[in-house]
């Protein structure tokens, strides 16, 4: 009898990801596995350089959510160096990072979730980005006007649209004209009315109602880890919160502290690693972030549409909300509520001034800064020594806190398709795929870790002629 099924790749998703679903004897699922497949060391690239240089290096991890990086990382060299930034510089870091997340979850939304949701009357196999343009045309033109929209703000303040290079130690190079604050304004507030307008448009009748239909899909009960700001949504400011699955607070911290709360693990046979709470076995202490953490653990969104939206959401599912499919309907939420702050940023004269620098002087020190990405906490912790040389570098992506989640999904949409050895395999593909791409996991963000390295050399015809581990 077959023991194992192996799904890969999972498709629309950034990086390389397989799942491994394991039965037993009597042809049903054991346990399921998610394996980072690739290879990427930047913790290692790290040391030994300047500790100010990271924030530019940092940004090549990835290049869908290089701004988060860029932050995590400078704000990491601040905690070191007891270093505020001018008011004015956190402003304009926080609008490139509320561009980028404009963009990302239109993206998300759209691009790589968009078919298991907006396609349903397809055949599977029909559902793809071509389909969504021809069903939905005028979204899909406003789609990429808004990604657009996204993506001229962070190159604006970031100089690059795709590796920003100005926020350093201190605040950002870069300054805002009060022409081009209007400028922005204005086509951030044509954006923020065709974000809005979708909710009738396409995610009401479409999405919405793909996951009341099937909201046990994926479903995992579990703790959520996310930064909020005066019990609000912040992508920029706040500690970091991890919440029960009851939503009792069950800790609150700054990024230094996350050794206290959290603990990594390795996992055998991934490049990937474990995150669970720090004093609790692995199943109790299972911890995801992303959208749907952020909801969870503030208590607003801070901005008017999306309060009225995270309202509805929660009388429709409850409080904390565990589905796995809701991840995108919170991802809504986040998406309209970037474009509110957008426009609130924007509308801020004062953000055009020109005190975007503070001084400091280098020393030796050890600090750790944190954004939420658009997938969830991103944590960055460096030690550097007195001439500012880097001797320890630690990265703790959002898809590296999600790893136990997707096993947990993964094997909740297997076992709804496989029974006593009897596969229905067109299912189980659609299925694993959906609740994996809820996640919106970026894999080659998360694969840092060294020691589980392993080099396969194969043959022109795939033969496997030597492994190498280390």
């Amino acid at each position: 009898m077959m023991k194992q099924i192996e799904i890969e790749p999972v498709t629309r998703i950034e990086g390389h990801l397989k799942v491994m679903i394991q039965l037993d004897d009597k042809g049903n699922v054991a346990k399921t596995q998610a394996c980072f497949a690739e290879f990427r060391g930047f913790e290692k690239f790290a040391e030994n350089r300047l500790v100010t240089r990271l924030p530019i290096i940092t940004t090549r991890i990835c290049g869908v959510c290089p701004v988060p990086h860029h932050l995590a990382s400078v704000k990491a060299i601040e905690d070191g160096l007891n270093l505020t930034p001018t008011e004015t510089a956190e402003k304009l870091r926080e609008l490139m990072l509320m561009g980028e997340i404009l963009g990302d979850h239109t993206l998300h939304l759209f691009i790589l979730a968009g078919p298991d949701y907006l396609l349903t009357d397809l055949p599977l196999k029909q559902r793809d980005i071509i389909a969504i343009y021809k069903k939905y045309p005028a979204v899909a033109k406003e789609v990429v006007k808004v990604r657009e929209v996204g993506q001229k703000i962070i190159e604006t303040i970031g100089v690059q649209a795709v590796h920003p290079m100005t926020a350093v130690p201190g605040g950002i190079t870069k300054q805002l004209t009060e022409d081009k604050r209007a400028e922005l304004l204005n086509e951030v507030i044509e954006a923020k009315k065709m974000v809005i307008g979708w909710w009738d448009a396409v995610i009401a009748p479409t999405i919405l109602k793909y996951i009341e239909e099937n909201k046990e899909l994926g479903k995992v009960d579990s703790n959520y880890m996310a930064m909020s700001y005066n019990d609000a949504l912040n992508y920029y400011r706040g500690d970091i919160s991890i919440i029960d699955r009851n939503g009792e607070l069950k800790a609150a911290f700054k990024p230094l502290n996350y050794t206290s709360y959290i603990i990594e693990a390795p996992i055998p046979y991934s490049y990937g690693k474990s995150i669970t709470v720090k004093g609790e076995e692995p199943t109790k202490g299972l911890i995801r972030t992303g959208a749907l953490a952020r909801i969870n653990v503030a208590k607003k969104a801070g901005t008017d549409v999306a309060d009225r939206l995270l309202k509805d959401l929660r009388s429709k599912f409850g409080s904390p909300i565990h589905g796995t499919l809701q991840y995108n309907l919170a991802r809504y939420v986040c998406l309209v509520y970037s474009a509110e702050r957008l426009e609130q940023l924007l509308s801020d004269p004062t953000i055009s001034r020109g005190d975007t620098l503070a001084e400091y002087k280098m020393k030796a020190g050890e600090g750790a800064g944190s954004v939420e990405a658009s997938r969830g906490t991103l944590i960055h912790h460096y030690k550097w020594d007195d001439n500012g040389y880097v001797t320890y570098a630690n990265i703790i992506t959002p898809t590296v806190v999600n790893a136990n989640g997707f096993e947990a999904s993964a094997l909740n949409a297997a076992s709804r398709n496989i029974k006593q050895g009897i596969v229905d395999e067109e299912k189980l593909w659609h299925e694993v795929g959906t609740i994996i791409r809820a996640y919106d996991p970026c894999i080659s963000c998360s694969t840092h870790i060294e020691k589980n390295l392993i080099i396969e050399v194969l043959s022109q015809d795939g033969e496997t002629l030597k492994v190498i581990k280390r």
